[in-house]
């Protein structure tokens, strides 16, 4: 990948990836089925964004769909399979957008519904175009959704709604969705406003984005032992000190801050 420019592997059948000022765009991109998301793309996608956190000229990823649709969902066609099967391919998928280093924002238009829903829930930020509708259609067609979504859905919605939409198969207007708090901005242009919300992230510090995300996914608690119940690991230490001197000589200087660290140099150790 490039500073700037385009991505585009056999392996992303289905997407386009383009990055501009260190935001990058994947783009679900199969108009013909309102961006239904085939097997093999969710088989991709977390070799997709294991790249793009290993990039790091890339700050932020927004997430979008072509032709005027975030995505209609896992394709109606591909889901003739055992149910062990679905669940690995899309909770993994699902996870590993979760689970980004980099900071993840949805752009969301028209039709954004089933495993559509679910990628935007699993995404940090979610900017959405007034006529968008959601939904979990699961119950249309018999199908079980996976535990690690499911709850996901439950952490964004609340629980008493993501049971509402998971048992009546409801598709739900905008306007609950934002009564809801499902996203956080509202914007007739999402994905010019995601770019703009991209290279805003990209300016501030990778290590308290990625650290804040961290501490959410309980990858990083408190040390249980007593008398030391915080008690960060050396190496964040080290990176905090040099990162709060850049902070601090760029507030006191009234200049935007140039931080240092990056986001592979995060340590899960």
């Amino acid at each position: 990948m490039t500073v700037d420019g385009t991505y585009r592997p056999v392996d992303l059948e289905g997407f386009d990836f383009t990055v501009t000022s260190g935001v990058g765009t994947l783009v679900i991109d199969r108009p013909e089925k309102r961006n239904a998301i085939s097997r093999p793309m969710w088989r991709a996608l977390p070799d997709i964004i294991a790249g793009i956190d290993a990039d790091d000229s890339i700050g932020a990823l927004v997430i979008t769909g072509a032709a005027g649709h975030f995505s209609a969902g896992s394709d109606i066609a591909d889901l003739n399979v055992a149910l062990d099967d679905f669940w690995e391919l899309n909770s993994t998928a699902e996870a590993a957008v979760a689970n980004a280093r980099t900071t993840t924002i949805a752009a969301i238009t028209g039709n954004c519904v089933g495993g559509g829903t679910e990628i935007a829930a699993a995404c940090d930020i979610r900017i959405a175009a007034p006529g968008s509708i959601f939904g979990v259609t699961a119950a249309k067609l018999g199908l079980v959704y996976p535990p690690g979504p499911t709850r996901r859905l439950a952490t964004v919605l609340g629980d008493s709604w993501a049971r509402y939409l998971l048992v009546t198969a409801s598709i739900v207007k905008f306007e609950k969705m934002r009564e809801l708090g499902f996203f956080h901005e509202v914007s007739e242009t999402p994905l010019a406003a995601a770019q703009a919300m991209g290279e805003k992230v990209v300016g501030l510090s990778r290590l308290s984005q990625v650290g804040s995300k961290a501490v959410l996914a309980g990858e990083l608690t408190e040390n249980a032992t007593v008398g030391a119940a915080f008690n960060p690991p050396q190496w964040l230490d080290e990176a905090y000190r040099e990162e709060i001197a850049a902070g601090q000589e760029a507030f006191f200087a009234k200049r935007a801050p140039e931080f240092g660290f990056a986001a592979t140099d995060w340590s899960v150790e």
